[in-house]
Order: structure tokens, then C-alpha cells, then sequence
């Protein structure tokens, strides 16, 4: 900014012509997130109750619904299977989904995963119970062969393996074993940078591999230290969990670096969503018990089902196809693009695969088991479409520092309260930022390059050590 327009503003701060200050940048140059699109994408059995949750815990509904949708692959892994491509046999995918929801601390995570995974532990205390039953048949029966004459015996009882859906914060040789006496496993953790970093660890080389083959379903040898090998014939893996954007930002750089452990794709393969934290509201809605009955009856249908029909392989209907070959073709035409950053290009590559993985579990939940419809189809682009800003976001904010601080005042500063211990400012320093801890902001160095960033983009006017908002700033976009 000139220094005359500074003067000006110095000598009648009490008159701002609109003119005289400059027309505040956007500050967030990633994609712009949308709301979640209610009654496009999933069925009202999940959607019903997902939203009434989210509204009762203050929470954004993009979260819980994804976490909803991905507890569903809990019952179809090694289940149900899509080949998307009526020309291409060879190309098979499973159900699994890899879901990374990036929030802050303190943002709900463990309610979420309690409610979306709930109707999968009924379903697995269902299991136990039988498999208590079974396990008492097998020990009468072993009591009775070892009991009987040598020569009379018979085949010596096989002992009864547990049936299980899900798994937590578990090691790579656990796994393998679920994954070897289960059709598929859905693993879930409360906060999934521990599993990064074990998977960065030189000496966990092995647990990456085994990560990447079990999202692929690709047969997988095992070499365990007590139990020696094992070879799993077709795991099939889902992981949810949540991680903060720091942590997160770390595995972005790793899988930035081209000749790195962290370039081998496995990050791409990652659904991942954010969310704007809502205000918290004294008065909330209650949620209602029908609502989660009924997403609970969907999960035990979907179960149910399958355990009764046996394996399904889903192809499209021929409408379908078309639209598949269409939305193929506009992918790879982005691929090509020149003016497409590489990270982008690396998660473009993901989109297909992905598609027809969101296409197969929106059918189940839609309960469509015959050739996948063009509806449902058109849900999962539709929803791949508004999963990308997401992605575009998060991957841009790993890559260009922590903007978190910056957004945040900014969203302060738009809403036109800037409060200091009760006191409503019209200019204010570093020291009353720091002091006082405005938008998280404790320490001096992080205060000055955020107030930089904003005088920078014109949403700040500096005059030695003081600022002064600009009254445009409520003309850009919320952000």
C-alpha cells in the first residue's frame, strides 16, 4: 500500500471511505468446501441418523457421514466385489475404503467412530455368542474322541475359528491373522499418526507392503516371528481413524518426496475430509431412537443378506457403463494436464479405482444387488466430486505451512468481533494477539507471520506496531 493512502487512513481512521482501502485477497487459495449434500448421495437409513447426530453433538455432518459409510465395508470386504469395466475382466476391486478424517483435538472423534461402527459390535457380539456355542460343541467333542479307543476315533475335532468384522489399533502379524480366517477386516483407530509413523520406521517396511497388497486385495505372503509363515490368499482391509492437520502435514511432505518410502502411493489411497468446527449450541435436537434403530437394521440387512447370498460381484447396467467409460475418459484427460500440479496428478490417478469402490458400497446400502444402476453411479462421481475440494485443501495446506492460525483470525476479523479480554478493539498489537491468546495464537514470531499474511493480502492495515481491519474483508467469500 502507498504511503499516502497510509497517511489518509492515519489521519481520519473515524472516516473509510470504501474506495480508499484496498480490496482485501482471498486468503485460502485451496478448493472451497461445500456442505455436505444432503439427500443426493446416501440413503435417509444412514443419512437420517447421521445428521441428527451431527446436529446434537455441534459437529459437521461430512465426518460423520463418511465414517457411516465406511463402517459399511465392515459387512461387504471380501463380500461384495464391482468389476467397473465390461472390457477388462482383469479389472476386479473389493469394497475396502481408507478413510482419514483430519480435524483438530477435541472435535468429537470418539463419538463419531462410537456411533458409525455401533451396529457393526452388535453384529460382532452376535458373533461371539455363537462362536461360545460352537466352541463348547467342539470341546464335548474333543472330550469324546479322546476319549474313545484309538482305532475308533475317528478325525480328531477341528477347533471352531472366532468370526470377526472389525479390529483396533492391532499389530501387522494380528492382522494377517483376521484377514487369513476372515473375508475382510475393518480396522479402526482413534488417532491414526501412530500408525504413520510405525509405517516410516525402517524396520516396519513390511507392515507397508502388507497395508498396500490388503487394500488391494493382492495375495500376500506372511512371515510371522512365533507362528512362522502364512500366506493370505485375498485381504481385503478398511481402515478409518483420524489424525490432526500437523501430523498429517508431516506424511503430505514424505509422500512429496519422489525417491522417499513415502512415494509409493500409499497416502493417495486415503479418502480425506475436513471439517469447519460449529459453534456449540445450548439448545440442540434430540436424537430421536427410531433414527439410529433404523441405520443399525440397514448394517444387520446388508449382514444378513450376504451371509445368505454368498459372495456378489456387481458390474454396471449398460447405461451405467457409459457413463463410466465418459467419466474415465475426463479423468485422464485431467491427468494430462500440464497445468495440473503432480500431487493433484497422484491423486487423479487414485479417482477411477476409487469410483468404482464408493459405487459398490453405495449399492449396498441402497441395497441394490442386480447390475448397478446409472443412479447409483452418478452417487458415487457426485460424491468423489465433493470429496476432492477436501483433498485439494488438505494436500494444499501440508504443502504451503500451517495457514490454520491465519484462516482462523481471519474468520475473527470477518465477522466483525475482535474481542481482547471482554473488549471489543478497533486496532490492536501483536502483544494483545499473543497475550491473550486470539485464534490459538501464543507466541510472537507465529503472531507477526500471521498479521504479515493478512496485511499482505489486504485484510490488515499496519501503522507501526498497530493494525487496523479492513471493512472490506466482509465482501470475500466465507473462509
Amino acid at each position: 500500500m502507498s504511503e499516502p493512502i497510509k497517511k489518509l487512513l492515519h489521519e481520519a481512521p473515524e472516516v473509510m471511505p470504501e474506495q480508499v482501502w484496498p480490496e482485501p485477497e482471498p486468503l485460502d487459495t485451496a478448493a472451497r468446501l461445500t456442505p455436505w449434500p444432503a439427500g443426493m448421495i446416501l440413503p435417509p437409513d444412514i443419512e437420517d441418523f447421521g445428521l441428527a447426530f451431527a446436529d446434537r453433538l455441534c459437529v459437521a455432518p461430512a465426518p460423520v457421514m463418511l465414517a457411516m459409510l465406511t463402517t459399511i465395508t465392515a459387512v461387504t470386504n471380501g463380500q461384495v466385489w464391482i468389476e467397473p469395466d465390461q472390457d477388462n475382466p482383469t479389472w476386479r476391486e473389493p469394497t475396502a475404503l481408507w478413510l482419514a478424517v483430519v480435524m483438530g483435538v477435541s472435535t468429537g472423534k470418539t463419538p463419531i467412530l462410537k456411533a458409525a461402527l455401533s451396529p457393526v459390535w452388535e453384529i460382532e457380539k452376535e458373533l461371539r455368542e455363537k462362536h461360545e456355542e460352537a466352541l463348547a460343541e467342539y470341546e464335548a467333542e474333543l472330550a469324546r474322541w479322546e476319549a474313545a479307543k484309538r482305532g475308533e476315533r475317528g478325525p480328531k475335532p477341528k477347533r471352531p475359528i472366532p468370526k470377526r468384522l472389525l479390529a483396533q489399533d492391532t499389530t501387522r502379524e494380528a492382522l494377517s491373522d483376521l484377514l487369513g480366517n476372515n473375508p475382510g477386516i475393518l480396522a479402526y483407530h482413534d488417532e491414526l499418526s501412530g500408525l504413520f509413523v510405525e509405517w516410516n520406521r525402517e524396520e516396519k517396511k513390511k507392515d507397508r507392503a502388507f497395508y498396500l497388497a490388503s487394500y488391494n486385495a493382492t495375495p500376500t505372503p506372511i512371515d510371522r516371528v512365533i507362528r512362522g509363515y502364512m500366506f493370505v490368499e485375498r485381504p481385503v482391509l478398511s481402515l478409518i481413524g483420524f489424525i490432526q492437520p500437523g501430523p498429517f502435514r508431516e506424511r503430505v511432505l514424505e509422500a512429496q518426496n519422489g525417491d522417499g518410502k513415502g512415494a509409493d502411493g500409499l497416502l493417495q489411497r486415503f479418502i480425506v475430509v475436513t471439517a469447519q468446527e460449529r459453534p456449540w449450541q445450548d439448545d440442540r435436537p434430540a436424537i430421536r431412537a427410531e433414527l439410529r434403530t433404523r441405520y443399525h437394521l440397514l448394517v444387520a440387512r446388508i449382514w444378513d443378506m450376504l451371509q445368505a447370498g454368498g459372495e456378489k460381484t456387481l458390474r454396471f447396467d449398460p447405461e451405467a457403463q457409459a457413463l463410466w467409460y465418459q467419466w474415465e475418459n475426463q479423468t485422464r484427460r485431467a491427468m494430462e494436464n500440464p497445468d495440473h500440479p503432480e500431487a493433484w496428478k497422484a491423486l487423479l490417478g487414485k479417482r477411477m479405482g476409487l469410483t468404482a469402490r464408493l459405487a459398490a458400497v453405495l449399492a449396498a446400502t441402497w441395497e441394490e444387488y442386480g447390475p448397478v444402476s446409472v443412479a447409483t453411479l452418478k452417487r458415487a462421481i457426485a460424491l468423489v466430486r465433493w470429496l476432492e475440494p477436501h483433498a485439494r485443501r488438505i494436500w494444499h495446506r501440508a504443502l504451503s505451512g500451517n495457514d490454520e492460525p491465519v484462516i482462523k483470525l481471519a474468520r475473527k476479523l470477518q465477522s466483525g468481533v475482535l474481542e481482547v479480554a471482554g473488549k471489543r478493539l478497533e486496532t490492536f498489537t501483536e502483544r494483545d494477539i499473543t497475550r491473550n491468546q486470539v485464534a490459538g495464537i501464543a507466541l510472537v514470531g507465529e503472531a507477526r507471520r500471521v498479521l504479515a499474511s493478512l496485511v499482505e493480502a489486504g485484510w490488515l492495515i499496519q501503522d507501526g506496531k498497530t493494525y487496523r481491519v479492513n471493512p472490506r474483508v466482509k465482501e470475500v467469500g466465507d473462509v
